[in-house]
């Protein structure tokens, strides 16, 4: 069979606004590459990859795509923000091709899997979770025209009923997932954000699964079982991604890197006896480091960290389970900077009961932290999380409309889709703002940033001091 896979064109000026668009992130759909790959070990299809960001892909170049090529089966992506131009996929990729078979899936479709089939009779068949297992499965089940009544998350059409079948048990070994197809993606198309990476290429990998952790504003798609690679496993690709690539960094995109730290050690100890140059970064909490390990990463080429720190109220910080001390925040990122590596640290504003003063408290914890870099996003309540359940109770959810859940609404003409009980949407969009105005404009930052200027970085700082100042 034909098989083509399909991560719609949510463009950055769609995520961030025009301004700050210009300077977004246009990264890797890691998860179509994980299908294709085990497509492609799997069974003797053609299968191809169309990222639409990545190739600026409008309805006119999908269609003659889809047109020409003309798959049995068409796989599309969705992730909340994305559903309106998932759907716009969708009906495109049907006009073109309308006796493919149209397969779903991502973060939204496990969600919803029954509402997106009973919203858009298009879609034949939804996977839900993980899908490089169930996708075999179900392909075999379409090649045979057998009904797939037996197979675990899968959610499909049956007759005039929908029917959504038992889910699928997580993967325990996720070496038995083959290393992502990127042979497939326009690998030199990709660019992370302007505070992601020091040279390029850069590119983005996935070590884990899974987060035991508990806070409220997360969907847990993977589960709350931490399961990771084996070292030799994640080397290989590393390998794969300097030698074939010339990635210059890598960013690694794990949630909670540090879960583990026997695995971070043993993986850096491997990293240093390689005598790689790379760099990387990757995110963690607060609390799942120490001295030690820091040190041991510097050394294995780990330049910046990533904290969610989120609020600088100990009582939001309680409220939304986050489980850390702002004392322990504090603590990290001093070490993390002893250690040699530079912090960037996430803050949300508009957590459920904020006042304007927390809010204001939460800004000068950012000036005070001693970051190098900030994050600041107006909180989400994306489906799936605790919190979507706590704003449909207190009846705090403004719209639901997917394409204006986004964090960045600061930025763009996008409605707030939650505004907590007493405050007053305009005046969040305004507090985002400023508070990246009173962080980056700060003359400490800018004379900081002036003594480590280089001709290699100088067009990634001038497109990102743009874009704020734009705004």
């Amino acid at each position: 069979m034909k098989i083509t896979l399909i991560s719609p064109n949510l463009s950055t000026s769609d995520r961030y606004g025009k301004a700050l668009g210009k300077v977004g992130p246009t990264t890797e759909p890691l998860g179509l590459a994980y299908l294709a790959s085990a497509i492609k070990q799997n069974r003797n299809d053609f299968v191809e990859i169309i990222d639409s960001a990545a190739l600026d892909y409008g309805e006119k170049e999908l269609f003659n795509h889809l047109k020409k090529t003309n798959p049995d089966i068409i796989g599309v992506t969705v992730l909340t923000p994305m559903y309106i131009r998932a759907t716009e996929t969708i009906n495109v990729a049907k006009r073109a091709c309308p006796n493919a078979k149209i397969i779903v899936g991502g973060a939204h479709v496990t969600i919803f899997p029954k509402q997106i089939l009973e919203e858009n009779e298009k879609i034949d068949y939804a996977v839900i979770g993980e899908g490089e297992i169930t996708i075999i499965e179900l392909l075999n089940a379409i090649e045979k025209n057998k009904v797939p009544s037996s197979i675990k998350g899968i959610g499909y059409r049956n007759k005039k009923s929908i029917k959504i079948n038992q889910l699928r048990e997580f993967i325990t070994d996720l070496d038995i997932i083959p290393l992502p197809a990127r042979k497939l993606l326009p690998m030199k198309k990709y660019k992370p954000a302007p505070t992601y990476y020091n040279k390029l290429p850069s590119y983005i990998m996935l070590t884990s699964r899974g987060c035991p952790y508990r806070c409220i504003y997360c969907s847990k798609i993977f589960g709350r079982t931490y399961r990771h690679h084996s070292v030799k496993r994640i080397i290989q690709e590393m390998d794969i991604l300097i030698n074939k690539y010339g990635a210059k960094e890598i960013i690694f995109r794990d949630d909670t890197f540090t879960i583990d730290k026997k695995f971070v050690r043993d993986l850096c100890n491997e990293i240093i006896n390689k005598k790689w140059k790379i760099k990387w970064t990757c995110m963690t909490r607060v609390n799942l480091v120490d001295e030690n390990l820091l040190k041991l990463m510097s050394k294995a080429g780990c330049w910046s960290m990533h904290y969610g720190v989120e609020s600088g109220s100990q009582r939001l910080l309680d409220l939304i389970q986050k489980d850390i001390k702002l004392e322990q925040a504090f603590k990290a990122i001093k070490w993390t900077k002893k250690a040699g590596i530079d912090v960037k640290a996430f803050f949300m504003l508009g957590l459920p009961s904020e006042t304007r003063e927390d809010s204001l408290r939460t800004i000068e914890t950012m000036k005070e932290c001693g970051a190098d870099w900030v994050q600041v996003t107006i909180t989400v309540p994306y489906p799936g999380t605790k919190l979507y359940t706590l704003a449909m109770q207190e009846k705090t959810l403004r719209s639901f409309k997917w394409e204006d859940y986004q964090t960045w609404a600061g930025w763009s003409d996008k409605e707030l889709v939650y505004v907590t009980k007493g405050r007053n949407a305009d005046d969040l969009k305004r507090l985002q703002k400023r508070a990246m105005r009173e962080f980056y404009y700060r003359p400490k930052f800018i004379l900081k940033q002036l003594l480590n200027l280089r001709i290699d970085n100088f067009q990634m700082y001038l497109n990102g001091a743009w874009a704020l100042f734009k705004n």
